[in-house]
């Protein structure tokens, strides 16, 4: 959001840097590390015309093992539906052969939509009668397609927004009264559990009143 708001305004785009990610993957929550960062990089300055006298090739091993650790990812794709499957190898291919990651997140955004678009609609047309065989096995990335609704994903106000228009009647996501009024945060397997305690509750009010 930050990114399109700052074109909007003619402004710096708002990006988040690979030294950002390092910090947060290694724990950073404050910051604090935003200060070591920077102060990190201001001693790399006395050494910069050292850097500098690196020929490219000499970075190709590094960039060798980076290229190994972020294949690694590519076994969490579903690759037994097309919907999932062909966007993440367009995004594979061309970013390396278009020399872009931009075009690379354009090409795997445009052609989810275009495919899964075109699937829902034949759908809905068919009233569900000509589908993928394996519609099954696509890959659920917005829990507000479900009954449960959009817990966890989305923002509060949102969820209840999407869950008005569906018709349903939804309170705060993960959040429920206690018997003496104090909110509770529960996950959505500990309901039973709860209701089952109300329950008990209740009735042994019953039994206390003469």
């Amino acid at each position: 959001m930050g990114v399109i708001l700052s074109a909007v305004f003619g402004l710096a785009p708002v990006s988040a840097f690979l030294e950002s990610g390092a910090g947060i993957a290694e724990g950073a929550k404050t910051g604090i590390a935003s200060i070591t960062t920077g102060f990190c990089f201001f001693i790399a300055l006395f050494f910069a015309p050292i850097f500098a006298s690196f020929p490219p090739w000499a970075t190709g091993p590094a960039l060798i093992l980076v290229g190994s650790m972020m294949a690694q990812s590519v076994v969490n794709i579903n690759w037994k539906y097309i919907g999932d499957a062909v966007p993440a190898f367009l995004v594979i291919v061309v970013i390396p052969f278009g020399y872009s990651i931009g075009y690379g997140i354009i090409a795997g955004i445009g052609s989810y939509l275009a495919i899964n678009g075109f699937i829902w609609i034949v759908a809905k047309v068919t009233k569900d009668r000509v589908v993928p065989p394996n519609r099954q096995d696509k890959e659920v990335w917005s829990s507000f397609m479900s009954e449960e609704g959009a817990f966890g994903i989305l923002p509060g106000w949102l969820q209840r927004t999407v869950n008005y228009f569906r018709g349903h009647q939804m309170r705060k996501p993960n959040e429920e009264q206690n018997i003496d009024g104090t909110p509770e945060l529960i996950s959505l397997h500990s309901r039973q559990s709860n209701l089952h305690r109300r329950m008990s509750h209740g009735s042994s009010e019953t039994l206390e009143k003469p």
